[in-house]
């Protein structure tokens, strides 16, 4: 099959490669403003196209980003060549996805770019991937030694979460430093699978799970990804709004241990005075190295503010305890204990 077939092949196809070809051909013929829908989305195009180094930070959405620069998907806009010119950038950095647009396989275009990239080191999702499987993106991370940062924000679901899971799991990325489920809603069994596949990741940095209600078994799940760390770099770790109650605490408390924890994020999650108390060896451990503690909106009460002052005494490494007294149930007689310290 000579070269000139597989063009016109690719050409029906509306694929990666249709761009390309139509590139190496007639594009110069095409202006970017015959294939956008506004005066901002292509200059967007001509900055890729033209591999503009000032671009480094690419929004894509529907509504106008006032701190990023964003490509508005609107009518007129052909995604294929956005997703081309994001395919062959040496700049682009950070991207954040917030719409696929309205068109018929417009996601497959921008996935299909994504995937040609290699100079993405931050890749945010925060939009429903609209029934295309995550395990698309595969070559990007197959291909992609710069991704460090890693989000999702959207309602992730079951199959999703082992997707997700999967591509994690099959492509080991080195890189990887911080990853982030912020408001997926995850639940139990999605991050289950998840933790499973971030065994192999003690390069981890910061994990932010906020509001994805984990519960009792993500944190068991969650340990036991720890566990199987080993020695791990884990500075951030945010369940904030998981509702993991005392026994998630404790039981996430036995891979704390010698951990290189600096930072953990524990708001409204029913965490009171017993599982409060259950931090005493952590804290008391030569190894503890936790700078900051966040508890806003646990009601621990009195018995919970004495259980953390009688902790705290002799801790040498704690600087930043974010709570509200008033929202936790003390009253003066808890907020007393403080004074030893």
């Amino acid at each position: 099959m000579d070269v000139e077939t597989n063009r016109q092949r690719a050409m029906e196809r509306r694929d990666f490669g249709y761009y390309e070809a139509r590139n190496r051909g007639c594009y110069r013929d095409v202006k970017s403003k015959d294939i956008t829908s506004c005066k901002g989305n292509a200059s967007i195009l001509q900055q890729l196209r033209d591999q503009d180094i000032s671009l480094q930070v690419l929004t894509i959405s529907d509504h106008a980003d006032q701190y990023f620069c964003c490509f508005v998907i609107g009518e007129g806009d052909d995604i294929g060549w956005l997703g081309y010119f994001i395919g062959k950038s040496k700049y682009l950095e950070k991207l954040r996805i917030f719409s696929w647009g309205e068109g018929q396989n417009t996601e497959a275009f921008i996935i299909d770019g994504i995937n040609h990239n290699q100079s993405i080191n931050s890749l945010r999702i925060g939009t429903d991937l609209r029934g295309v499987s995550f395990r698309n993106l595969r070559p990007f991370f197959r291909n992609n030694n710069n991704l460090y940062q890693l989000e999702f924000n959207f309602e992730v679901g079951l199959e999703c979460a082992e997707s997700i899971a999967f591509v994690l799991d099959e492509n080991r990325c080195q890189s990887l430093e911080s990853l982030r489920f912020e408001d997926c809603n995850l639940g139990e069994e999605g991050f289950a699978v998840i933790a499973t596949a971030l065994r192999t990741y003690p390069e981890l940095e910061e994990l932010h799970l906020q509001h994805n209600n984990i519960g009792l078994m993500g944190c068991i799940a969650l340990r036991d990804m720890m566990r199987g760390w080993g020695a791990s770099n884990l500075k951030t770790l945010d369940l904030d709004g998981n509702a993991i109650g005392d026994q998630g605490l404790q039981a996430l408390l036995t891979a704390m241990t010698n951990s290189t924890l600096e930072q953990l994020y524990l708001s409204n999650n029913l965490i009171t005075a017993v599982g409060l108390r259950s931090l005493s060896d952590y804290f008391q451990s030569e190894s503890c190295c936790l700078k900051t503690l966040n508890i806003l909106g646990n009601d621990f009460g009195d018995e919970g503010a004495v259980a953390l002052a009688d902790i705290l005494m002799g801790n040498k490494s704690l600087t930043s305890l974010h709570f509200i007294p008033h929202q936790s149930g003390i009253t003066n007689a808890g907020w007393a204990a403080f004074s030893k310290l």
